[in-house]
């Protein structure tokens, strides 16, 4: 009959890291356990195996001179011990922090594509719901005060109808449970959305990107972030941000 015992105390035990207690509970149950035996055994052999058999790096003289003259006099006055940096402790620490990192990079892949969802959902609910504009004006002085005292950031608001793409207005909107800026743009009878935020609340990934059919393009300028989401084609969407990065620094 397979033995039920806990594995994890079997490995705890073979590596000295049980309390007293718990190691006379182990060490009771391997006296009447050969399975358990056994497998303490191959646990210390496998420890031992991999110690002795991987190479360890040793610090250079020259790099221990530099710790101990940086360390206090009191100290520096005991013998001196060849330091050895095990791969075991430093794999450990290197999946360690490659987990954290993948934890982190996940969240923040999760986080963005939620992003450009929002953006493109607002795109489309703007043009759905003729709510497209809480200001309507072609001339950016118009617009541009408009958002004062209702953000807490100024978006650059700048006239591209020499380069086609001609403003016509903006709003407030929502994108990631905070209120941001949509500036809208005209492109022949297709229109824009430019949204704008500070960088400080979160930053979408860069680059173009397209999504069911629309054409996205996100960016980080001057402190602000910023998505452009339209139907038209991805190379007229690039000229768009192009023209407006150069004329709104």
């Amino acid at each position: 009959m397979e033995c039920k015992f806990d594995y994890i105390l079997l490995q705890a035990y073979a590596d000295n890291e049980l309390d007293a207690i718990r190691t006379v509970e182990v060490e009771a149950h391997l006296r009447d356990c050969p399975a358990c035996q056994r497998a303490v055994e191959n646990l210390k052999a496998c420890r031992v195996a991999v110690r002795e058999g991987l190479p360890r790096s040793v610090v250079s003289p020259q790099l221990t001179e530099k710790i101990r003259a940086a360390l206090p006099a009191k100290v520096q006055a005991r013998p001196a011990r060849t330091i050895h940096f095990w791969p075991r402790a430093g794999w450990a620490s290197a999946l360690a922090a490659t987990l954290v990192l993948g934890f982190f990079i996940g969240l923040q892949r999760g986080q963005s594509a939620s992003l450009l969802d929002e953006a493109l959902a607002s795109h489309t609910r703007s043009l759905m719901a003729s709510h497209l504009m809480d200001v309507a004006s072609t001339d950016q002085h118009t617009v541009k005060p408009w958002f004062e005292g209702k953000i807490n950031f100024a978006p650059p608001v700048v006239d591209l109808s020499a380069a086609g793409f001609p403003l016509v207005g903006g709003r407030l909107d929502e994108l990631n449970h905070q209120t941001v800026a949509a500036l809208v743009y005209g492109r022949r009878k297709h229109f824009i959305n430019l949204f704008v935020w500070p960088s400080t609340s979160g930053s979408p990934p860069l680059g173009p990107t397209e999504s069911s059919g629309y054409q996205i393009n996100c960016w980080t300028q001057g402190g602000l972030n910023f998505i452009a989401v339209s139907e038209i084609p991805a190379a007229e969407l690039a000229d768009f941000v192009r023209t407006y990065r150069a004329q709104s620094q």
